[in-house]
């Protein structure tokens, strides 16, 4: 899919994720990397605190401007899914089915969430609902504006479940959760490492 400039044309519905929901879901989650940002301003230093300040200001400023900007708006000729920095177009008619499935959050004996899948008629995918940051209500009217053939999958134990039998659906670094995990503890060690020189210098 290709990025199209300029403004969207007369919408015939709107939807725009929950910030709200996706406090509520990852509250949680984030406490570890808080608590190292705690530690970093508190305990590293001049350096630490300089990381620490720096991605607190990018998170800050990049999670809010998403929320304000990204949206799944349908029109009757097109499909458009607008993200940070790009809006993504596809012909109504290249919408081929959906696929709802609800996904654990972690470990498989987790909280499931709702996800929706909107794919195009040779299985990729074109838009994508996280329970995480979309509500349920929202998925179910996507589902009726768009009136495709819809697969609803129940609950599956991982999304690599899912990427067995909609391989093109579900991104790498959910379908490899562990990756996801090394993208996050490597730099966070890393710097804890910087820093542990520093101080000891």
């Amino acid at each position: 899919m290709l990025a199209v400039p300029g403004p969207l044309p007369a919408a015939a519905l709107v939807l725009r994720p929950s910030l709200r929901r996706y406090l509520s879901t990852v509250k949680w989650s984030l406490l570890p990397i808080v608590v190292l940002l705690a530690a970093l301003l508190l305990r590293g230093g001049a350096f630490g605190a300089i990381v620490s300040l720096s991605v607190i200001v990018l998170v800050s400023s990049i999670a809010p401007a998403w929320f304000r900007r990204a949206a799944i708006t349908v029109t009757p000729s097109e499909l458009a899914v607008t993200g940070l920095l790009r809006t993504r177009r596809v012909p109504r008619d290249a919408v081929g089915s959906i696929v709802t499935a609800a996904l654990p959050r972690t470990h498989k004996n987790s909280r499931s969430l709702a996800h929706l899948y909107v794919l195009d008629r040779g299985g990729r995918r074109l838009a994508r609902m996280s329970g995480a940051r979309w509500v349920e209500d929202d998925m179910r009217r996507l589902l009726a504006v768009l009136g495709v053939e819809t697969h609803k999958l129940g609950r599956l134990a991982s999304a690599r479940a899912l990427a067995r039998r909609y391989p093109h659906a579900v991104p790498l670094l959910e379908r490899y959760p562990v990756l996801a995990g090394v993208l996050v503890v490597v730099p966070s060690v890393a710097a804890i490492f910087v820093i542990s020189i520093e101080m000891s210098s």
